[in-house]
């Protein structure tokens, strides 16, 4: 019912893996526990923080509890209602709730009410299950400013099995207008080329593949064994991010990888006049 994700008891490990190719030496992600975030002179954001625990069921004293925990923006604006704000919260929203198969919640309370209620019933089903169940939704703030809002979001969840499986979504939005900006508004199509070999480069470094090396022999599955980006991508201060995540390009033991181009290899890449073009400068 969970679809795509995948988390605790082995999340620490992944996002172990995850957190040294993304970090930004300055200047670092939104603190959520220093109050609203400005994005605009009027539109802001207040990190909300959702934990819950559901116990296992009388007969099963032994088990491990069911746990939900949720970190994620609600926006408003101070001039009142806005629908770029509305723009910006159905988009948390859709994905808080879009890793439900089948019917999905409209609320925080039945997201955790149907989780719950799959928990207790799949442990009466199953006696040896040790249950443990968790649900993990983070949304980090990397970026945001007048023109650009970057979010870095992890969705995660436990139901069993051999290993968890945990996916990180990247976004950029536009604090304007609400709607996601896609790769082509940062880089042109005549530059794409050029922007793939870069990122070539750079994922060569990160993930020890040496020149000359086929992917497939340093057990990556691109399509023909050729470098290719996705659209998994954000705009932050040090740089274009991107995110392969676990089992896009390689077996899940070697983990997610992220790349960060620097602004100071994306000259004449980058559209100047583009949403991104602002940070060209600070790369020389």
């Amino acid at each position: 019912m969970y679809k795509n994700l995948g988390w605790t008891l082995a999340l620490v490990t992944l996002v172990a893996l995850h957190a040294p190719l993304i970090a930004a030496p300055d200047p670092a992600p939104v603190n959520p526990s220093a109050g609203p975030i400005p994005v605009t002179k009027t539109i802001s954001a207040v990190m909300q923080h959702v934990q819950r625990t559901a116990p296992p069921p009388a007969d099963r004293k032994e088990a491990l509890p069911a746990e939900i925990d949720l970190t994620f923006p609600e926006f408003t604006s101070s001039a009142g209602p806005d629908p770029v704000v509305d723009a910006l919260n159905q988009t948390i929203r859709d994905k808080l709730f879009g890793a439900v198969e089948g019917e999905k919640p409209t609320s925080v309370d039945q997201l955790a009410e149907m989780f719950f209620n799959d928990y207790a019933k799949a442990m009466k089903e199953n006696p040896d299950m040790p249950g443990a169940w968790s649900l993990k939704f983070e949304v980090t703030v990397r970026l945001a400013d007048d023109d650009l809002l970057s979010l870095e979001i992890l969705q995660s969840a436990f139901t069993g099995g051999a290993h968890p499986n945990s996916t990180f979504d990247l976004l950029v939005l536009s604090p304007k207008t609400g709607a996601r900006i896609a790769l082509p508004a940062v880089v042109a199509a005549d530059k794409m080329g050029e922007l793939v070999k870069v990122a070539e480069r750079h994922f060569r470094k990160v993930r020890g593949v040496k020149d000359g090396e086929t992917y497939e022999a340093a057990g990556f599955f691109f399509e023909g064994d050729t470098f290719a980006l996705n659209d998994n991508f954000l705009i932050a201060p040090e740089g274009l991010v991107f995110c392969f995540n676990a089992y896009e390009i390689a077996p899940y033991a070697m983990g997610p990888t992220d790349l960060v181009i620097p602004w100071s290899d994306l000259g004449g890449i980058v559209d100047p006049k583009g949403p991104a073009g602002k940070f060209l400068a600070k790369g020389k």
